[in-house]
């Protein structure tokens, strides 16, 4: 028996264009995710070669990428400070104990809730929010309205 030997490649070639596939097809899926190219990313893991390779590319996506934990955290902390700093502005209004500034933070964050962007923005959306209503009601109770006389 002849064995047909065009095209065999040896293990170690093997390996080595399949850790090249891995590395394009890992890399194209993430930006393409990123770019909101959903029907790309979609393709680009179903063509995957192996089922490892797939779940690589859903792992990176769900990762995320350090930039958008960092958008995250500067919304929080922006969020802390402009509530405080608007409910100082305002002369410290409060109802019943509730500081009224903080309903901007709410409204902030059911528009993260419900607005039609990725993962990362609606997250910085919600954090912000949260922390703007944070910093108003701390500051409100931090420094409390001196009694008129």
């Amino acid at each position: 028996m002849r064995r047909h030997t065009v095209g065999v490649m040896s293990s170690g070639q093997m390996m080595g264009n399949a850790a090249r596939s891995l590395g394009t097809a890992m890399t194209e899926a993430v930006t393409t995710y990123y770019s909101g190219q959903d029907m790309q990313t979609a393709q680009t893991i179903r063509n995957a070669e192996s089922d490892s390779e797939a779940t690589d590319i859903v792992r990176a996506m769900r990762q995320g990428r350090a930039i958008d934990t960092l958008m995250v955290a500067a919304s929080a902390a922006s969020g802390a400070v402009a509530g405080a700093l608007l409910q100082r502005t305002l002369g410290n209004p409060s109802m019943y104990g509730v500081s009224p500034v903080g309903g901007l933070g709410l409204l902030t964050m059911l528009a993260g809730l419900a607005a039609p962007l990725g993962l990362p923005g609606r997250a910085a959306l919600v954090a912000g929010g949260a922390t703007y209503l944070a910093g108003a009601q701390l500051y409100s109770h931090l420094f409390p309205k001196e009694p008129a006389p």
